[in-house]
């Protein structure tokens, strides 16, 4: 199994467990905590740097950009099935409880009622485990591709 198949499977499984692990520990429902799901970008960019760093002696530019995008699109995979069968299956009351927990930030930022429902339905889409599992998707694909991008510049091939 190549160098990207394997960094994929890992990233794709790592994030997996931590997402896991954010919602069964409720960090998700505390406003202070709810950002420490993020640190899978950070993950994600050392595990293709990492990965990268492996394939540099024998890739060049454009074969290092490749090498990203597949591990963030197999990863992506992982990612979208594990996120809809996370927030289905394992934690069904996950959306539910990230309405509540929306709903008391904007209350304790001093929204009105009606300014709390507008701002509840404008996020609406995101409270949707087949969009939320598409936007974890896209986000590691979007993510993966950039970081390729800069990192096959320093990590590749020199003719």
């Amino acid at each position: 199994m190549g160098t990207a198949i394997k960094a994929g499977i890992i990233l794709g499984i790592l994030v997996e467990i931590w997402t896991a692990v954010v919602i069964a520990a409720g960090w998700h429902k505390d406003p202070a905590l709810m950002m420490v799901f993020f640190l899978v970008i950070p993950m994600q960019m050392t595990i293709i740097v990492m990965a990268l760093k492996r394939t540099a002696a024998v890739a060049n530019y454009a074969k290092q950009v490749v090498n990203g995008v597949v591990i963030s699109a197999i990863a992506g995979g992982i990612i979208f099935l594990g996120s809809y069968l996370l927030t289905t299956a394992v934690f069904p009351n996950y959306f539910d409880e990230l309405r509540v927990a929306g709903t008391e930030i904007l209350t304790k930022a001093g929204k009105t009622t009606e300014e709390i429902a507008v701002e509840m339905k404008k996020n609406e889409s995101m409270y949707d485990p087949l969009q939320n599992s598409m936007a974890g998707l896209i986000g590691t694909d979007v993510t993966g591709l950039l970081v390729s991008m800069i990192a096959a510049i320093f990590l590749r091939k020199k003719n």
